[in-house]
């Protein structure tokens, strides 16, 4: 794997506690006339981050793919699987885990929000987001992402000091903070969530071509856009036909390899203006004013659809 396409791939997870402190100060901050704008922002934001997991769980499966195609390149034809790029892929693969676990555990706690609002935040709260100010701390700086990560530790040491002193519009307003950071820190690592894509689809699509070019596939799927009208189903057991679908089915890896870097990079486009909408409708409830939104972000019907098809891969 080229050195360009090295990622190491690392955001805060986040104490459950702390986002349940979090929701339930934001509705103290919103107020009782908003009250509803910050049980739906809660509500959407539960929906935008279960989707979000979903996406991460996606891509960790692409990786998982990449890592199996390594394996046969490496058994049918000699190409090298270094140990390093088993190393990287495998580091890779446990930070978009990390990613995943992260947003679902956002999105059951966004969920609970109404149970919330006449609560109070338990005890061990400071103790817990002290631990998550240690942890982004210890965040070694990605390649462009410096000054988002820099912004993701000025938040958490705003809800670290508003949550020790109690002080929930501090902590609505350092939550208003923490979304923004988060969405453009999603932003900022698109490249290279687009680049694990893109080797996929370039070794999987290279890995078929070799397979059609050494006459180890049937290409009678070709042959399907004349027979399902007739509900008839492609048998060629000759040598002879196969080999003349052959360049067919070359024709068909490469139209398929456009097509999913170019889906790939919509839905994680439909993504990054998921989370910056959410941010824009959290800073609304969080200053106090009217949200006109009653609906998740339409933008998550794509990557939902999306990542539904690529789990039942």
């Amino acid at each position: 794997m080229a050195k360009a396409r090295k990622s190491v791939l690392q955001l805060v997870r986040q104490p459950r506690s702390l986002a349940c402190f979090m929701a339930c100060s934001l509705f103290l901050f919103a107020g009782c006339h908003t009250s509803e704008d910050a049980v739906s922002a809660a509500t959407q934001m539960s929906v935008t981050a279960k989707c979000l997991s979903d996406y991460y769980t996606a891509l960790n499966m692409i990786l998982a793919h990449t890592d199996q195609i390594y394996i046969l390149n490496e058994q049918l034809f000699t190409k090298p699987y270094t140990p390093e790029n088993r190393e990287l892929l495998k580091n890779n693969r446990a930070e978009l885990e990390k990613r995943a676990v992260l947003a679902a555990d956002f999105s059951t706690l966004a969920g609970e929000f109404a149970k919330l609002t006449g609560s109070t935040a338990p005890d061990d709260v400071a103790k817990s987001s002290s631990k998550l100010e240690g942890e982004v701390e210890t965040l070694e700086p990605m390649k462009a992402s410096s000054e988002e990560k820099t912004a993701l530790k000025v938040a958490v040491k705003l809800l670290v000091t508003a949550i020790q002193e109690h002080k929930e519009r501090e902590a609505a307003k350092a939550m208003d903070s923490f979304t923004k950071g988060l969405s453009d820190f999603f932003v900022k690592e698109e490249p290279a969530y687009v680049s694990i894509n893109q080797v996929y689809v370039e070794f999987a699509s290279t890995l078929a071509g070799d397979l059609v070019d050494r006459h180890q596939t049937d290409n009678s799927a070709v042959l399907k856009v004349a027979l399902d009208p007739f509900g008839l189903q492609p048998s060629v057991t000759s040598a002879e036909l196969n080999t003349q679908l052959a360049p067919l089915a070359r024709q068909r890896i490469a139209a398929r390899k456009t097509a999913l870097v170019k889906s790939f990079d919509t839905i994680t486009d439909a993504m990054a203006k998921s989370l910056r909408e959410m941010s824009k409708r959290i800073d609304l409830v969080a200053e106090g004013k009217p949200m006109s939104s009653r609906s998740a972000p339409f933008t998550l019907a794509a990557v939902q659809h999306w990542a539904t098809q690529l789990g039942a891969f």
